[in-house]
Parts: structure tokens; C-alpha cells; sequence
């Protein structure tokens, strides 16, 4: 009898031990949520992702809120790719300055991820577009001015972003190697200035991809987000 209790419970034992691995290979495997977005009373949101994004202090918030904007920019200025080059402190420009840009489409590539400012989803990703003032500057990243194009405005130049990568290679094929006009914001990435020639010029120019410890823009200021764009012809 002692000996049929003792197998009972050392079955028992071995069936829990069983079930609890289980659970947490469970729990290791299920995929991790992006994190809940806090209040927001700045801006618009977009697809349950507020303005504000899923920053957590003051300067992360503020910048969100730009890189968020909605409104069209109905009335701009037209400054050139290297009057924003030049741009080397957060007061080159105003930071919700219209303004208009012409410049040579050096490369197209992909938005950060996972990104603040679109609440850390894989769903919602901005595009890069680095811009030149001249072709014979395309292969110098320490010449290109970073142009944006933002989820909400992928969505109003008829972009479908349901497939990222594929929105990525059509919009590449559109515009890079070509002369376009980008309307929009200006905006000051403060969290770039460790890579930008203006910012920190006697750092090396980034010449490989992903490389680190290396300057991959001319300047933190950038036009984010586009709220227009037009093929030109060159000047």
C-alpha cells in the first residue's frame, strides 16, 4: 500500500513539474505586445497610436508630437538642401517651419523599428529619403539631408503600407535617382546629433551599412514629416 501511495505521488509530482515547464516555454514563446501608449492631449492619433507616441519624458513627447503632424504644409518656404545642412543647433529654424526643398534622391531605405514616435509597431513605419544637393554627392552620407515620409502620410499619398517592405521597394523605384520636391515641416532631431556632420564634425563619414561610431547625415534637422512631394526636373 505504501509503496502504490509513494508511485501516486511521485506520478503527481512529475505531471506538475510537466505542466509548469509547459507554461513557461508558453509564455516565453508568446510574442511580446508593444507597450501600452499613455495619454495623450497633443495632436491627432492614427490607428490607436496617439501624437505623443510611446515617449515617456518631456523632449521625447514634444518631438512625437512633430514628427506626428497632420496638417498640411500649405504655404511654404523655399530653402535649399544645404541651407539645412548647415542647420548645427536647434535654432537654425524654426521648428514648425513650412518650407519647400528640391533635392537629388540619393537613397530610399527603412524607418527605424521599433520607433517611439509610432508607438514601437512593426505596422506603422516611417520612410527615409536621403537627399543631395547635387548627384556627384549621392555615395557621401555626410552630405544627405534626411527627408521623412510618416504613416499618416504614406496613407494620404495613396501608399499601401499593408506589406512594408513592399511600399519601401515602390516608393525606391519612384523617386530615388530622381529630382523631387518635398513640402513639409522642419524638425530638429536632437537624438541624431551625435551622427551628423554639423553636430559633430570631426567624426569620421559612416561608409558601410549598419557601420557605428560615425557620421550618416549632414545635419539633425530634417523635413518631418513630408506632406507633399513632386518630380522636378534638375536645376
Amino acid at each position: 500500500m505504501k509503496t502504490l501511495c509513494r508511485s501516486l505521488l511521485l506520478v503527481l509530482i512529475v505531471s506538475l513539474s510537466l505542466a509548469s515547464v509547459g507554461a513557461q516555454k508558453k509564455h516565453q514563446n508568446k510574442k511580446a505586445s508593444p507597450p501600452t501608449p499613455p495619454a495623450c492631449s497633443q495632436g491627432t492619433a492614427y490607428r490607436d497610436c496617439p501624437a505623443c507616441g510611446t515617449a515617456t519624458s518631456q523632449k521625447g513627447i514634444d518631438l512625437d508630437v512633430l514628427k506626428n503632424r497632420d496638417n498640411k504644409a500649405t504655404a511654404p518656404d523655399t530653402i535649399t538642401v544645404a541651407d539645412l545642412a548647415r542647420g548645427s543647433n536647434d535654432s537654425a529654424f524654426p521648428a514648425n517651419k513650412q518650407v519647400s526643398v528640391t533635392g537629388y534622391v540619393a537613397t530610399v531605405v527603412s524607418g527605424g523599428m521599433p520607433e517611439n514616435c509610432n508607438c514601437g509597431r512593426n505596422d506603422l513605419r516611417d520612410i527615409h529619403i536621403n537627399i543631395v544637393t547635387n548627384p556627384s554627392e549621392a555615395n557621401d552620407q555626410s552630405k544627405y539631408v534626411v527627408v521623412e515620409f510618416t504613416p499618416r502620410w504614406e496613407k494620404n499619398f495613396g501608399l499601401d503600407d499593408s506589406n512594408y517592405q513592399k511600399m519601401l521597394a515602390a516608393v525606391r523605384k519612384d523617386i530615388q535617382g530622381k529630382w523631387i520636391k518635398f513640402d513639409g515641416w522642419t524638425l530638429y532631431d536632437s537624438f541624431h546629433e551625435n551622427a551628423s556632420k554639423s553636430t559633430n564634425p570631426n567624426q569620421k563619414t559612416c561608409t558601410v551599412p549598419n557601420e557605428k561610431k560615425c557620421n550618416w547625415r549632414a545635419t539633425p534637422w530634417e523635413v518631418h514629416p513630408v506632406t507633399a512631394y513632386t518630380k522636378v526636373s534638375a536645376p
